[in-house]
């Protein structure tokens, strides 16, 4: 193959699109020798510095969270609020990542609930757009999300009144007399679902509903807050290493 220009692309050219390639199909260091002409050995070591640089290098430079003067992030608390969800600014969930090599001492803690190979797991908040806000690290899958909440510096932040502190939003109350008022309130939330804590910035749908009003109510926020589970499909789609499992021999 040759570039625009006519000229053949250079080994770190091929050793770069064979790491994405490894990245987003699950193939293996053996189909990307026969692509490329370069050895096994030299494209695994190349991932391995391919994935610290990008740990290290890339994301500081290109990964930001938005902050409250951002157009997107206006954009977001508009739609959220005219969808009668005023303050939220995300939604939140867990997701699992297989590793199929995991040390035997730690397989143990690498085993959750609802997958049956070991697993690291992540918090992610996303955007009504499916713009991902923040995501953990990778944590042990036999955590369960209220345990990586606290790890979770985008949701500690939100928590803390350190994200978007001054913003104000309206909701509806009764008052002591039963009659509906309004109330405002500073600072943004997010909607989850009913296994993280209970906290003011951490809104579940209801376990227990006693009328038809609340019953509505949590059906609308688990219908809004599908935005992250499809955040999460569309990522371990086109990234097929996600949904796979990831090959490597150590945490």
């Amino acid at each position: 193959n040759k570039d625009c220009k006519g000229q053949p692309p250079s080994p770190l050219e091929l050793l770069s699109l064979g790491a994405l390639k490894y990245l987003g199909r699950k193939c293996s260091f053996d189909d990307l020798e026969e692509l490329t002409f370069i050895s096994e050995r030299t494209h695994e070591r190349f991932f391995r510095k391919f994935i610290e640089f990008g740990d290290s290098t890339l994301y500081p430079e290109y990964v930001q969270t938005l902050n409250e003067e951002d157009n997107r992030m206006q954009m977001q608390m508009e739609m959220m609020d005219a969808a009668g969800f005023a303050g939220c600014c995300s939604s939140s969930d867990a997701t699992h990542v297989v590793i199929e090599m995991c040390k035997f001492g730690m397989r143990q803690m690498h085993k959750g609930w609802k997958l049956n190979k070991t697993a690291r797991t992540y918090n992610i908040s996303v955007t009504r757009w499916r713009r991902i806000l923040s995501s953990t690290k990778g944590h042990p899958s036999r955590w369960n999300d209220k345990s990586i909440v606290w790890f979770d510096v985008f949701q500690i932040k939100m928590k803390e009144g350190r994200f978007m502190p001054d913003f104000e939003f309206e909701l509806f109350e009764r008052d002591s007399e039963g009659n509906i008022v309004t109330k405002k309130y500073k600072g943004v939330w997010s909607m989850v679902d009913n296994g993280y804590h209970l906290w003011p910035t951490t809104v579940p749908p209801f376990t227990y509903c006693t009328s038809i009003e609340i019953v509505r109510w949590s059906q609308w926020l688990e219908s809004m807050r599908k935005d992250v589970e499809c955040t999460i499909g569309i990522l371990k789609k086109r990234w097929t290493i996600l949904s796979k499992g990831v090959q490597a021999q150590s945490i």
